[in-house]
């Protein structure tokens, strides 16, 4: 079989990560603290999306194999993330790659728990988590929803992760507190 162009998935990446690239540099004219930072991860996120629109899938013994990233493309994602997790500041996930990936692989993974003390801070991680999961669900698994309408629930993941960020830091802070931590018997 001779394949002549990317297929429907890959471009489908190219236009997340192109739509991610977006968010990234509309946050950094903004007089961002992270400014630099998300400036280069938007250069990384659109030289990924050139690499999905300009790779052609392997093919093996004559079958297209659909559920596969470019190589190149991995290893731009991946230093996305890198840059994100050493720039806190960026507001961004530092599992952005999936969001990009997701409309090869159709799955989209939820952070950890953070397994708080308090219930009221449990009630917020579980709100934040079932906003999340219904955005996964509903409108960012797989490669179905025009590109704008990715970039707005994309923005919306986002946003939601940063607040699951800051909810993380305030249940370090409360798991911490002497009252909260287990006694160990004598």
């Amino acid at each position: 079989m001779i394949i002549s162009a990317p297929l429907p998935n890959a471009l489908h990446a190219a236009a997340r990560a192109r739509a991610i690239a977006g968010i990234a540099r509309r946050r950094s004219v903004l007089n961002h603290p992270a400014q630099e930072t998300l400036t280069t991860v938007a250069e990384l996120l659109d030289d990924a999306a050139l690499r999905f629109e300009t790779t052609l899938p392997p093919v093996l013994n004559g079958v297209v194999i659909t559920d596969t990233i470019p190589l190149r493309a991995s290893l731009l994602l991946d230093s996305a993330e890198d840059v994100i997790a050493q720039n806190k500041a960026t507001g961004l996930p530092e599992s952005l790659s999936q969001y990009v990936t997701s409309a090869v692989f159709g799955t989209l993974k939820l952070p950890r728990s953070l397994h708080p003390v308090s219930p009221q801070l449990a009630t917020q991680e579980n709100r934040l988590r079932a906003a999340l999961q219904m955005l996964h669900e509903r409108h960012l698994t797989g490669a179905g929803e025009p590109p704008e309408a990715a970039a707005l629930y994309l923005e919306a993941a986002f946003k939601i992760h940063l607040n699951w960020s800051r909810l993380a830091a305030a249940i370090a802070v409360d798991n911490a507190r002497p009252c909260n931590r287990p006694t160990v018997a004598p």
